[in-house]
């Protein structure tokens, strides 16, 4: 059995672990045994050992495997899917999601907006490929409606986007440091349905991530991105700080506040620019949203070859933003890592 440290980035065998721990204690029995003669404590040492070899090694071994496998417990339920830290190869998560949003304000000027409601189901997924390497990547169908006081109720159902990136992890040590390219592509509806699904073009992406564990306070993270957008709405500055804790191997919590700032570069000139028959897909806007989830994962979780199921309840909110509407939703979650 073998455990990592991350503060040390190094991989433990348990035998390590109680060598390092049976030498100390033999340290100090001899610092306490100086009075003694040589045979005395050659005499003494023979008969702890052996008296450990019965009783104690059992026990001292029962006690430590506990409190590693507890301490990785919680610190891999925090970490599990957290976005700087890389999975290792042929490990993963995945996540399929089933979300309600509505919205009935607006962010800015909009008087003839009235009311956005959708559903969608989602997946979201990483695997691990090694050498600190991972693809990533989301697809969404959704049922969306939209109307407002002026026009008739418009409606539409399919998937929309596909995004998938990869990251890379360049440090673990003192901190989680990645960095990851994604690609979005419009190739699953019609940019030109009454109310489309995406803004039907391609996007990409880079982006940097930064990881840190608190362990046992949790983990913070922060990303900072710049999106690319091949036609005419405008490029957009990504960001999002991140804060999960753990309560025990089975419970944790996250948190994140997830932005997006407009360059203030779309080409008001153009024919795409002017369609914003989705409210959701203007061509320059500013939003800013707060997550906070709870989730449940089953089983102990001592056996990375299983892995775990699990479960998570997601609200979200839009706090602050222009030009886009004002919503919030509830997602529920069942999630996978392996």
């Amino acid at each position: 059995m073998k455990f990592y440290a991350p503060r040390f980035g190094q991989v433990y065998t348990l035998e390590v672990i109680l060598e390092v721990i049976l030498e100390a204690i033999d340290v100090n029995f001899f610092k306490k045994s100086k009075a003694h003669s040589a045979k005395a404590r050659r005499m003494k040492i023979a008969s702890i050992t052996k008296t450990q070899q019965k009783s104690s090694t059992p026990t001292l071994c029962k006690s430590i495997l506990g409190v590693v496998i507890t301490s990785l417990s919680l610190v891999c339920a925090t970490q599990a899917h957290a976005g700087a830290w890389v999975p290792e190869k042929g490990n993963g998560y995945s996540k399929i999601g089933f979300q309600d949003y509505s919205a009935d304000d607006f962010f800015g000027t909009n008087d003839d907006f009235d009311e956005f409601n959708g559903t969608n189901i989602s997946y979201y997924g990483e695997h691990g490929l090694g050498n600190n390497l991972a693809v990533y990547g989301s697809v969404l169908y959704s049922d969306i409606d939209q109307s407002s006081f002026t026009e008739e109720p418009t409606s539409s159902s399919g998937f929309a986007d596909i995004e998938i990136g990869l990251r890379y992890q360049w440090i673990s040590d003192p901190f989680v440091l990645s960095t990851s390219l994604l690609v979005k592509l419009p190739y699953l509806y019609d940019e030109d349905d009454a109310l489309p699904r995406g803004n039907g073009q391609e996007d990409v992406e880079a982006r940097i991530l930064f990881g840190k564990s608190l362990y046992p306070y949790g983990y913070i993270g922060a990303e900072f991105g710049y999106r690319l957008r091949t036609d005419a709405p405008s490029d957009e500055y990504r960001y999002l700080i991140e804060y999960g804790y753990s309560f025990n191997s089975n419970l944790y919590f996250r948190t994140k506040l997830d932005g997006i700032e407009a360059v203030g570069n779309a080409d008001v000139n153009s024919d795409a620019s002017i369609d914003n028959s989705n409210l959701l897909f203007v061509p320059e806007f500013d939003l800013g949203t707060l997550e906070i989830t709870f989730g449940w994962n089953f089983g102990p979780g001592t056996d990375k070859k299983k892995g775990r199921w699990g479960a998570e309840i997601t609200y979200n909110n839009n706090i602050y933003g222009d030009n886009i509407i004002r919503g919030q939703g509830v997602q529920i979650g069942i999630t996978r890592t392996y």
